[in-house]
């Protein structure tokens, strides 16, 4: 198949310190001198390296490189907290702004295991990097983590290789004033059912129900688990999935239900060319009440784009009555250590500062926090109580294609939403089911054999 030869081408090229409290213990009767002497010594010592650990000790002269693909806003929050660290510890920071490059660059990095002290694992704590990693699940501020986080960055021996400030989290993004003019209640939905009853409405109100565009892989991929995954659902297909055994015909349960969406006339049409930014933009001028499986930026950008704006979230929803509503948690600002630095306390150390100083890169990035630390609530965050109070059994799970798919599947969707948006046929649904089936059968079988 011609597509899948093109595919395959393209992706060739916070610290409780209290915990350790120091108490000053009298000596008795039977001590010697040398004996308090020495453990005055080992209390100091204790003492230094936990003001080290958290960032305040004197590090003059150390140096180290971190590794970001952080962008905009967020990496210049990120970098007011690189230059705070520098300024307290006397460490230099060589900064290495990978951007969209990020992936190709430490996918070479890797290869020759010459790797920043500390990088960004982006999603991929556990499924790439965790052989170049150190366990931190020591650390002072791992006992603060949430349980979202933990849900995703956790091994199965309880082992976390990175400190996770902020979490991706995916529902269903909705433009409260939009809603209510058409007489929607959204936190009334359930199930898809349910979502589409409300998109009937908001079409005969003379708006666009849904801005989800078919130029990104989320389209086929971010609501997966409402059908095939989770309590409830149509298919409980997952060990088949990860096993290799899955019968993709399951997919076509997807495909029937998204063809409603064009039938129907709730997406715009040009949803196959257009991209988030555009569907910023149009939220923003409240023309269009739904997106399904996107991250709380996406609301924190339309409204910087338009403060007047009200949005909020629900979960994705059920594929049947009593089926899980669930949203996907993803890896956000996560920051781990390379297990070979040479630097290993001052890389603990920044961490430890980071996780001190995370409330300036949780509300750039406009998601979830994972530490309890933040003064100031992003909007994100905001929403994510709003939702959690009106959907109190909500479901968390890692997002759907990291914690099912083999790695090489996101672009995968990609092209197959681009195939389903231009044709919904039956025909046309067998070709993208085939052409799924034959890349997750590739990649997982290259996957078996690394």
């Amino acid at each position: 198949m011609e597509k899948k030869k093109w595919v395959k081408t393209t992706m060739a090229l916070c610290l409780t310190a209290g915990a350790a409290l120091l108490t000053a213990c009298g000596s008795s009767s039977g001590e010697s001198a040398a004996d308090t002497t020495g453990a005055a010594a080992e209390a100091a010592g204790q003492e230094e390296t936990v003001q080290e650990a958290s960032g305040s000790g004197d590090f003059s002269g150390k140096e180290i490189e971190i590794a970001t693909y952080l962008t905009g806003d967020t990496l210049n929050a990120y970098k007011e907290v690189i230059a705070g660290f520098e300024s307290e510890t006397g460490v230099k920071v060589t900064l290495d702004e990978y951007g969209d490059d990020y992936e190709s660059t430490m996918k070479i990095r890797m290869a020759s295991n010459d790797l920043p002290d500390v990088f960004e694992t982006h999603g991929w704590s556990l499924i790439r990097y965790k052989e170049y990693l150190t366990d931190l699940s020591g650390e002072p501020w791992a006992a603060d983590l949430s349980d979202a986080a933990l849900g995703v960055i956790q091994d199965t021996d309880g082992k976390i290789y990175t400190l996770m400030t902020t979490g991706s989290c995916l529902g269903t993004a909705v433009n409260m004033d939009v809603c209510e003019a058409a007489g929607v209640d959204p936190w009334e939905i359930e199930t898809w059912e349910d979502f589409n009853a409300a998109c009937d409405k908001i079409k005969e109100a003379g708006y666009t129900p849904i801005a989800n565009y078919f130029t990104s892989a989320g389209a086929l991929a971010n609501a997966n688990g409402s059908w095939l995954s989770y309590e409830g659902a149509v298919y409980n297909d997952n060990e088949a999935i990860l096993n290799g055994t899955w019968d993709w015909e399951h997919f076509r349960t997807i495909l029937d239900y998204l063809q409603t969406w064009f039938d129907n006339g709730y997406l715009y049409e040009d949803c196959g060319t257009i991209s988030q930014t555009d569907a910023i933009e149009r939220c923003a001028r409240n023309e269009c009440a739904f997106i399904v499986g996107i991250g709380t930026s996406y609301q924190t950008a339309v409204v910087a784009a338009n403060p007047d704006v009200t949005m909020a979230m629900i979960p994705i929803c059920a594929s049947q009555e009593g089926g899980a509503r669930f949203c996907g948690i993803g890896e956000g600002a996560s920051f781990g250590i390379w297990k070979d630095t040479e630097e290993m306390d001052v890389c603990k150390a920044f961490l430890n500062y980071v996780a001190e100083n995370a409330d300036g890169i949780n509300a750039a990035a406009g998601e979830i926090s994972t530490l309890p630390s933040e003064t100031t609530k992003s909007y994100g965050m905001q929403m994510l109580e709003e939702m959690e109070s009106h959907y109190p059994d909500v479901f968390y799970d890692n997002l759907w294609d990291r914690k099912y798919m083999p790695a090489g599947m996101w672009s995968i969707f990609e092209v197959a939403a681009g195939m389903f948006c231009e044709d919904q046929s039956e025909d046309s649904k067998q070709e993208v089911i085939d052409y799924l089936k034959e890349n997750y059968t590739d990649l997982y079988e290259a996957a078996q054999e690394e």
